[in-house]
């Protein structure tokens, strides 16, 4: 709760910011703080420059010091709530997942399977030391008892794994034989990336 408030404030103030340099509009929210006028961007002198149009019809340049904490801390307040909404969405989703897959491997069974294709479709840190590879891999699975077939998954592959994802390759597999097309990884270097739909609760 407190990890997921945190992160909720430092998105917002990142959010915030951002905003202010490409949306310069937003800090219109805090023209009362700084402005008994209007508060309207000044794009003559660049981003986060302002000036205040007085109801006289007066102007003033309003001093960029003076106003961006107000606007920084008015516009992150503002994103705070719809941020901290998507990171709770986020999270029951990651755990309606990791239910369902929990669930396949406690009745899952070991199976080989030969590699028939492999593409790489993304890459990124996993950790510090570790680099690992989205791969969508075609196998042909053969489940102990019954007839072989094909299935297609996404697997998260660490670099020191992709020696071993090559046509003809034989992999240790685990699966449910109720849902025969989620085929987990039962080596050490990869793990299954979820591609189908959230499984309803």
């Amino acid at each position: 709760m407190l990890a997921r408030i945190a992160l909720s404030l430092l998105l917002g103030f990142i959010c915030g910011t951002t905003g202010l340099v490409f949306m310069p509009d937003l800090a219109r929210v805090i023209g009362p703080l700084v402005c008994t006028g209007n508060l309207e961007p000044d794009r003559s002198e660049g981003v986060l420059h302002f000036r205040c149009r007085t109801i006289n019809g007066d102007e003033q340049r309003i001093k960029l010091g003076q106003m961006l904490p107000y606007a920084i801390i008015s516009t992150s307040l503002l994103l705070i709530p719809p941020v901290h909404s998507a990171i709770r969405r986020f999270e029951r989703r990651r755990a309606v997942i990791q239910q369902a897959i929990e669930r396949d491997l406690a009745t899952a069974l070991p199976a080989r399977a030969e590699v028939l294709r492999v593409a790489i479709v993304g890459s990124y840190k996993r950790a510090i030391l570790v680099r690992a590879v989205e791969v969508e891999l075609t196998l042909w699975v053969y489940p102990p008892a019954n007839r072989p077939y094909e299935a297609r998954v996404i697997w998260l592959v660490e670099e020191t794994g992709l020696s071993h994802l090559r046509r003809g390759t034989m992999l240790n597999t685990r699966i449910n034989p109720l849902r025969p097309q989620r085929v987990y990884p039962a080596e050490s270097w990869a793990s299954y990336i979820w591609s189908e739909p959230v499984p309803t609760v």
